[in-house]
């Protein structure tokens, strides 16, 4: 029986098109709490960030920046910041590569190297971006995650050496998100149910990126938006349709949950 779901938010919750989550999705997600299913974000924002989906429904706790902050109820759940000498490293090489980066930390979100790749966060996400910073206050606070405007082709020419020691993941194809080893939203969900006293057997969860894939592998039953591209939909159990079909709402009926 499940009793946990967990759910991306662009792409999965949150339309790239209309940055809001469906009146039919908020329906299916009240039937389920009706129900004593308990409801998660899993996301790769900061969790100054989650408003479209946390201002619309009282989620039971949140896995954030892809499992490197978790929380609920008010107490942390989980912290795996980055190393302070990979940063410092990390920040060498993207001033060197006139690289633009968002630095997702303790206290907030900080831009280095701002150009117009970075205008994908307004146009696309419908996410303000903070005024770019000197790189030096980069090191004035925990960092948990990286977001680094590469394309896949310049992630490639970069190479393994460009984020030595990091894990590299991609949900939109302007940018990747880049967390320190032992991350991923399986590892935050495995303290979200820790902290409830759920079974892995007894959880579910819902994706679209390439981020979302080791929270879909790990999930009793893990289940890619209609529109995830065919890499991550070959590795989940089941497809839905795409967020703006209401495809979490498909799947919740197709496995008889609402």
């Amino acid at each position: 029986m499940i009793k946990a779901v967990f759910f991306d938010i662009d792409g999965t919750l949150v339309s790239f098109q209309t940055h809001r989550v469906s009146p039919g999705v908020l329906d299916g997600l009240r039937r389920l709490r009706t129900k004593g299913v308990k409801l998660f974000i899993a996301t790769g924002r900061h969790w100054a960030s989650i408003g479209p989906a946390a201002d619309a429904f009282p989620f039971d706790g949140f896995i954030t920046v892809n499992g490197q902050f978790c929380f609920a109820g008010g107490q942390v759940l989980r912290r795996n910041p980055i190393p302070r000498p990979v940063v410092e490293r990390q920040v060498e090489l993207l001033d060197a590569a006139k690289a633009p980066c968002l630095f997702l930390g303790e206290q907030g979100t900080m831009l280095i190297n701002q150009d117009p790749r970075t205008d994908v966060f307004p146009s696309q996400l419908n996410l303000s971006l903070p005024d770019p910073v000197p790189s030096s206050r980069v090191l004035e606070q925990e960092i948990y995650q990286m977001t680094a405007f590469f394309t896949k082709e310049e992630e490639l020419a970069a190479g393994d050496a460009f984020f030595p020691g990091l894990e590299v993941m991609r949900w939109h194809p302007a940018f990747v998100d880049v967390i320190a080893p032992g991350g991923g939203k399986d590892h935050g969900m495995d303290a979200v149910l820790e902290h409830f006293g759920f079974d892995l057997s007894e959880s579910m969860a819902f994706g679209d990126g390439e981020n979302d894939l080791p929270m879909l592998r790990h999930a009793h039953i893990g289940v890619a938006m209609g529109n995830a591209d065919e890499f991550v939909k070959k590795q989940a159990d089941y497809v839905t349709d795409s967020v703006d079909e209401d495809g979490i709402l498909t799947a919740l009926k197709h496995f008889e949950l609402i």
